[in-house]
This record gives structure tokens, C-alpha cells and sequence, in this order.
């Protein structure tokens, strides 16, 4: 009976197979549990873990937060969330994972996370909350038609049961299972410009920061005219300069952006089945647009316009959000560690839906981990180096940053011991950066490349001392 209700899976034995595999996942960086155990007892053990009906994501994480030492309490938080495909090769001993457009050798299915920064130093938490998605494949003519049918009738459907609901629910897992914060504030990309996400969330007493999508319509005090026609009308307040990151549509340069902001009260759709919605809600708008000067050869400028509850009303509030937007870049790094390059998540051989998701969450908080990390490299953010390792990893830390320090000053570790930016300094290095801040910095994937040698190094210290 007491291993039955002291368990968040209902059974405390399971809470071994949770710390081992996150553990392996943290250290070895593979997705194979072939490669994440020891021995074949070790790798059945993982695969009836992974497998337990009585798993699954939600408690994954419930479990994870609940045994966490981070206290929230005082602290600004962002819920950073966007969705990425997963993409498996079709198998035969595996069940169907759903259809992906323009293939027939693969299946999957989508992710849908929320990850917890600090809106102060944009330091990474972890994973607060997760969503799946599995599109339905049609087995004859009559269910296609049907299928195509309801998508058609979507807007129809109450809010909870679109699959847009999970720009809502993802963020309210993660918040449950990171309470205590003085405020939170969900972040998102264009696909969360929905009026009723945005009237829920200030109804749980959340900010937002939305990027827009649509030229919503005003309520008729603004005299009629449309959101982006208010932009228009406003003047430039401030030009600054950014590092634009690289992007699959833009090449990395310095890019000048015009700022804009104004105050402004949005219409109620008048498309809406939902009429308890709030017939207008007062937002923020900020557009920030490149400047022609900066923008290179033929590709698109930067732009965007974002809605937020939080008030902007010196440019100063407004560069805030803008920084908090582009944090945005962390979940997105996160997806590409997750991936090919990383932990190669879509390697995979479970041949459950469960199975997956559940092996997809756990290899998500290890891949944040790395995260962490990238966040922390220049020294900027608070964290603690017990944060990420533990006692005797930290040790091992100390000893290694001995022997990868060179004769220079500029070849040394810059950062205190007890910091997690001297840890990331001495992973950074045997993942082959050079050590030297005037260089290019140091990415997610040399960060997996370097906790993969530091595990395998740390096995051969733990012999030793």
C-alpha cells in the first residue's frame, strides 16, 4: 500500500528506472538503450520502465520538479513554448506513429514544449511541461473525407479541443510544476496569435508575449482602424543593433532595427463561438523592422510584431520584451540538440507511441541540460555549478580544468570554480572549442560532444580516487 501512494507512478520502484535512465541520458547522449545500459538485465529494465503504462510524460516531469532543489519564489519566469515534428523510419514491429506529408518511408508524430527561463538573466531551468500530437492516417476513401472534413470545421470546436489548446496547456503543466514564481510570462511564435489564448491567459493572471499573425481589427475607440494601420501611424522611436543569428531564411550579420510601440485594445473576433470571451483586451505592440541598409543581398528583413500585456510605455520596457523574444532561441536550439546532431531522438528503436513519448520527454530535460550550459558559457547568468553536477563530478571538473588551462592568461578559465560557467568553460574544451573568448563561442552540440568525453573520463577518476 506505501509504495503504491507515496509514488507520483503509483509504484516507488519505478522511481529507479526514472533516476538511472535520465542519468545514462545526461551522460552517454544516446536515445539507443542498447547503449545507455550496462548489460542486458540493465537495458530490459530500462525498456519496462520506458514501456510501464503507468508512465508517462506528465509524471515524468511531476517526478522531476518535485524532486528539484530550484526555489522559485521571488523570481520573473518565461514559458517559452513551440512545437517540432519528430520524424522515425517506418517499422514493421512498430505501431503506426502517424503520417508525415510528402513521405512514405517515415512516420511520427509532434512535440509540443514549454521550457522555464529566468526573465532576468535568460538563465534555463529545464522542461516544465509537454504536449504530443499524433496525426490520424486514413484507411480508406470515407475516413479521408471525414478527416478533411473536421479540419475544415475546426474554428467550430471549443477551444480545448483544438490542437492549437496546447499553446495553453503545455504552459499550465509547466507552471503547475514550477509554482511559486512572482510572475510568468508564456512567450510564443506567430501560431500563438489566438484572441482566446490570449483572453485565458490573463484570466490565470499570466502575461504574454505573442508574435503577431494577423491584422487583428481594434475596438472602435481606436477609431476603426486596423493593428497594423496603428503601427503605421506611429513614429520610429529607436534604432539599435543586434547579432541576427543565422536562420534558414537569413545569413548571420549585424542587423539595425527601427523600434516601434503603442498602446492599443483588441476587437473580439466576430467569428467566434465563444461568447463569454472578454469583448476587447488592452495590449501592447511593439514592431521592430530592419533597417534596408543592413539587409543582405535578397533575403527577407527582420520583422516582427509582437503583443504583450506587459506595459510599454519607455523604450527601455520595450527592448525588454524584445530580448525576451529572442530568448525564443533557446527552445529552438533545444529541438536541435534533441535531434540528428544531439541525442538523435529520431534513432530510436521503442516500438510504442508511449514508448517514444515518454523516452522523448526524459531525452528533452537531458538535452536542456546542455542548454544550460550554452546559457551560462559567458559568465552572465548566477547559476551554480552543484546545479548541473555533482560533488565528486565537480572534483573531476577542478582537475581537468588543470590540465586543459594553458600558460596564458587568455588560454585559463576566467570563471570561479563554484560557478557553472567554469564548468561549461572546461566541457566547452574537451567538446574541441579552444578556450579562447575572443573566438567563436561555443554551441549546443560541442557541449554533447564534450559531456559525452567528460562521462566517459569521470568513469576512470571514480576508479582512481
Amino acid at each position: 500500500m506505501g509504495k503504491e501512494s507515496s509514488s507520483i507512478f503509483g509504484d516507488k520502484r519505478l522511481e529507479k528506472g526514472f533516476t538511472k535512465l535520465l542519468q545514462n541520458l545526461q551522460s552517454r547522449h544516446s536515445t539507443l538503450l542498447s547503449e545507455l545500459s550496462i548489460d542486458d538485465a540493465q537495458e530490459a529494465q530500462f525498456g519496462r520502465f520506458i514501456n510501464n503504462k503507468k508512465v508517462d510524460s506528465d509524471k515524468l516531469l511531476a517526478h522531476y520538479w518535485k524532486n528539484s532543489e530550484v526555489d522559485f519564489r521571488g523570481k520573473d519566469l518565461l514559458v517559452i513554448s513551440d512545437s517540432s515534428t519528430l520524424s522515425f523510419k517506418v517499422h514493421a514491429n512498430r505501431e503506426q506513429l502517424g503520417p508525415l506529408s510528402g513521405t512514405q518511408t517515415k512516420e511520427g508524430f509532434e512535440i509540443h514544449p514549454s521550457i522555464i527561463l529566468d526573465a532576468n538573466q535568460g538563465a534555463c531551468y529545464g522542461l516544465g511541461g509537454i504536449d504530443f500530437f499524433q496525426d490520424e492516417r486514413p484507411s480508406n476513401k470515407e475516413e479521408e473525407v471525414q478527416k478533411m472534413e473536421r479540419r475544415k470545421n475546426c474554428w467550430k470546436l471549443p477551444f480545448e479541443e483544438k490542437q492549437s489548446y496546447k499553446w495553453f496547456s503545455s504552459p499550465q503543466k509547466a507552471i503547475n510544476n514550477c509554482s511559486g514564481a512572482l510572475s510568468y510570462t508564456l512567450l510564443g511564435d506567430r501560431e500563438s496569435d489566438i484572441y482566446e489564448l490570449m483572453d485565458r491567459t490573463l484570466s490565470q493572471n499570466w502575461n504574454f508575449v505573442y508574435r503577431s499573425r494577423q491584422n487583428r481589427k481594434l475596438h472602435i475607440s481606436e477609431n476603426g482602424a486596423t493593428l497594423y494601420e496603428r503601427l503605421e501611424r506611429q513614429p520610429i522611436r529607436h534604432v539599435f543593433s543586434i547579432e541576427a543569428k543565422q536562420t534558414g531564411k537569413r545569413t548571420a550579420h549585424k542587423a539595425d532595427l527601427a523600434l516601434k510601440f503603442a498602446g492599443t485594445i483588441l476587437k473580439r473576433p466576430g467569428n467566434t463561438k465563444n461568447n463569454l470571451l472578454a469583448r476587447q483586451i488592452p495590449i501592447n505592440v511593439i514592431e521592430v523592422k530592419e533597417m534596408p541598409d543592413t539587409v543582405l543581398d535578397n533575403e527577407p528583413p527582420i520583422h516582427w510584431i509582437l503583443l504583450t500585456s506587459h506595459p510599454v510605455e519607455s523604450i527601455e520596457e520595450a527592448l525588454k520584451i524584445i530580448q525576451w523574444y529572442r530568448w525564443r532561441w533557446v527552445i529552438e536550439q533545444c529541438f536541435r540538440t534533441l535531434k540528428l546532431k544531439g541525442l538523435n531522438i529520431e534513432a530510436a528503436q521503442l516500438r510504442t507511441y508511449h514508448g517514444l513519448k515518454n523516452l522523448s520527454t526524459l531525452a528533452l530535460t537531458a538535452a536542456l541540460q546542455v542548454m544550460q550550459l550554452v546559457q551560462t558559457r559567458d559568465g552572465k547568468t548566477k547559476d551554480t555549478i552543484d546545479q548541473v553536477f555533482l560533488p565528486q563530478e565537480q572534483k573531476c571538473i577542478v582537475a581537468l580544468n588543470k590540465k586543459l588551462s594553458g600558460k596564458t592568461e587568455k588560454s585559463k578559465n576566467p570563471y570561479p570554480p563554484k560557478t557553472l560557467a567554469f564548468a561549461a568553460w572546461v566541457i566547452a574544451r574537451l567538446g574541441g572549442w579552444k578556450g579562447y573568448q575572443n573566438r567563436k563561442p561555443p554551441g549546443p552540440i560541442t557541449f554533447v560532444n564534450g559531456l559525452s568525453k567528460f562521462f566517459n573520463i569521470l568513469e576512470g577518476y571514480y576508479l582512481i580516487i
